[in-house]
């Protein structure tokens, strides 16, 4: 096996990019497949050759990795999202009557090799589910009665229509515009305009105008930006690097996507001036693999921001070179975690350094690296342009600038939103008629997760609180990605814990013993009770698994995965004690809870001796 001269072409290209050869891994493979259809034998062998690795380390990879298929696939891969987001809305019948139609198992080929129907975990489409990617493409807000349609190729693209934020926008002044995604309509709304002036800043200048800022970082622990910025050493030698993490894997999250594939020229022009203000000469955007429609909307803008001349070589005059370098995962939630991704993005698996070092001194090839999230890079221009005062001012103590918040789930109008951080609620995040809207179809609110999957629920008596990063600490959760879950009376809160440790079970890097074992344990023990089968000393065996984990791995891995079965048997202790009492699942007797809670008292009440 050999690539065509075209995709050798494109192969040298791709190389030339990166200082390692080895970094140059995934893309590889993704060209391999793509021209063969899966990764043979042959193909990992060809691709150890022009990277100088032996078949084993190229094996060794390519297996860690979701996307990356060892046996033929279907000419058209129908990839269903069933995370909690879209399940709510139906996905597991969608794809059940899908595999029912075509006469296949889940994860199986047609005998005529036309679809290949399997299951996925969260592919950042949670305010259109259920989602399904059909080649890589988005079929969003999917139905049954789009079936037809999608396995008769008249419908192959439909992607999430994102509802606009009410007043005037700061980060997402240009999402809703045609053509978005254009250089032109960039530049007319202002883009690049700053970049300049921007750039004849100091380094320092620039830094510790982010410190006063108050910008923290967005993608979920909340560390000041500036703070973290000042920790790359000063005597280093070595090159530095700025990498931005477009991983986006959490499940209910959806931001970074809104601006990668409606906005990629602001990231860009952020991409510029923080790497100045770093000192770095290159920028690496590592986006997941399964956004495909980001990574081509983020390498045409590339092109057209070099041709311009704001990227590359001494950009508008000002003697400063940054390079920017789009780089597409795999499939694998844990590159999420910083030094995962800097493994992978070095053509290793993704899993996580022990640290210290951290990656501010040993970072990507072993040198000085920031990473930062998407949403936190594209702050710095704004901050920059309107002032850090302004900024911090723009949300609540601590707890600077505007903020993006998802909502998904049961609400009228999931979608993203921005707002002032912390100048919303969580209760007007989700029934403000010009966010989330209110519940749907005359249900009422059970329960929140209100900063991604890796963060505990809260109640409905809990909701009246700011949404910053203090705020929601106060009430017992986390802010994380601020991606609000809505969940209402129909849903079972077992279900709910065991759907999400699926994930985590499924996304164990399996480095550590306590996540690569305890998440099993979780999983088994939650579909022994979800199922009916399950014993009251469960619970506390199940209660003491996720002890166990929480705080005892390299990542906070460990503690997103016990978050989902501990703060829902905080709370719903009564839920638990009901499945393994009545031996089944609420859902199978009632519409709501309380509902089947009555029905039970009623029988236990008929059968009592008189």
């Amino acid at each position: 096996m050999q690539f065509t001269a075209e995709n050798k072409a494109k192969f040298d290209t791709i190389l030339a990019r990166y200082p390692v050869k080895r970094s140059a891994i995934l893309p590889a493979l993704h060209i391999a497949q793509e021209q063969e259809g899966y990764l043979s034998k042959e193909a990992m062998e060809y691709v150890g050759s022009l990277l100088e690795l032996t078949p084993a380390q190229v094996h060794d990879t390519a297996s860690y990795y979701t996307m990356f298929h060892f046996k033929p696939q279907g000419k058209t891969l129908l990839e269903f999202c069933t995370n909690l987001s879209c399940a709510l809305h139906g996905a597991d019948d969608l794809i059940e009557k899908t595999c029912k139609r075509l006469g296949i198992q889940e994860g199986g080929t047609t005998e005529d090799g036309r679809f290949t129907v399997t299951r996925v975990e969260c592919l950042a489409a949670c305010g259109g589910g259920p989602a399904v990617q059909v080649n890589g493409e988005w079929v969003e807000n999917a139905k049954e009665e789009d079936l037809s349609k999608i396995l008769g190729g008249t419908l192959e693209y439909r992607p999430f229509e994102w509802p606009k934020s009410p007043g005037e926008p700061v980060m997402l002044r240009n999402v809703w515009k045609k053509d978005s995604a254009t250089l032109a309509v960039y530049e007319a709304g202002g883009g690049y305009a700053n970049l300049g002036k921007s750039l004849k800043l100091t380094p320092e200048e620039i830094i510790e105008t982010v410190k006063k800022s108050t910008l923290r970082g967005r993608g979920g622990a909340g560390f000041p930006t500036g703070l973290k910025w000042s920790f790359l050493p000063k005597d280093n030698p070595k090159p530095r690097y700025l990498v931005v993490n477009a991983d986006e894997s959490e499940p209910g999250t959806f931001k970074d996507r809104l601006i990668l594939e409606n906005d990629p020229h602001q990231l860009l022009e952020a991409c510029v001036v923080s790497s100045h203000a770093l000192k770095a000469k290159t920028c690496f955007i590592y986006i997941r693999g399964e956004f495909h429609e980001a990574i081509r909307t983020m390498e045409r803008a590339t092109a057209e921001a070099y041709a311009a001349g704001y990227l590359g070589k001494n950009i508008l005059g000002t003697g400063i070179d940054v390079d920017v370098v789009i780089h597409g995962g795999a499939g694998a939630y844990e590159c999420g975690e910083e030094t995962a991704l800097l493994e992978s993005l070095e053509g290793k698996r993704g899993q996580p350094r022990l640290k210290p070092p951290f990656p501010a001194t040993n970072g990507l090839y072993n040198c000085p690296t920031i990473v930062n999230n998407v949403e936190t890079i594209a702050c710095v221009p704004i901050i920059l342009e309107k002032g850090a005062e302004w900024f911090a001012s723009w949300g609540t103590e601590k707890n600077g600038g505007p903020k993006l918040y998802c909502v998904s789930g049961h609400v009228a109008r999931p979608g993203t939103y921005e707002a002032p951080m912390g100048r919303i609620t969580l209760r007007e995040l989700i029934y403000d008629p010009k966010y989330g809207g209110g519940m749907k179809d005359g249900h009422t609110l059970r329960a929140v997760v209100p900063g991604g999957s890796s963060t505990p629920v809260l109640l409905p008596s809990e909701i009246d609180v700011a949404m910053d990063f203090d705020s929601i600490a106060k009430a017992g959760s986390m802010l994380g990605s601020a991606a609000t879950i809505v969940m209402d009376d129909s849903v079972c809160m077992v279900w709910m814990a065991q759907r999400l440790t699926y994930f985590y079970k499924h996304e164990s890097c399996g480095k550590c013993s306590p996540c690569r074992e305890g998440t099993g344990w979780m999983l088994r023990i939650l579909d022994r009770i979800e199922a009916g089968h399950g014993e009251m000393k469960d619970l506390e065996v199940l209660w003491g698994v996720t002890d166990s984990i929480g705080g005892k791995t390299l990542c906070p891995f460990g503690d997103a995965a016990i978050a989902p079965p501990q703060s829902t048997l905080k709370k719903f202790r009564e839920e638990y004690e009901y499945h393994v009492r009545e031996k089944q699942c609420w859902r199978k007797v009632a519409r709501t809870f309380e509902e089947a809670k009555a029905k039970a008292a009623k029988g236990a009440l008929a059968g009592a001796p008189a």
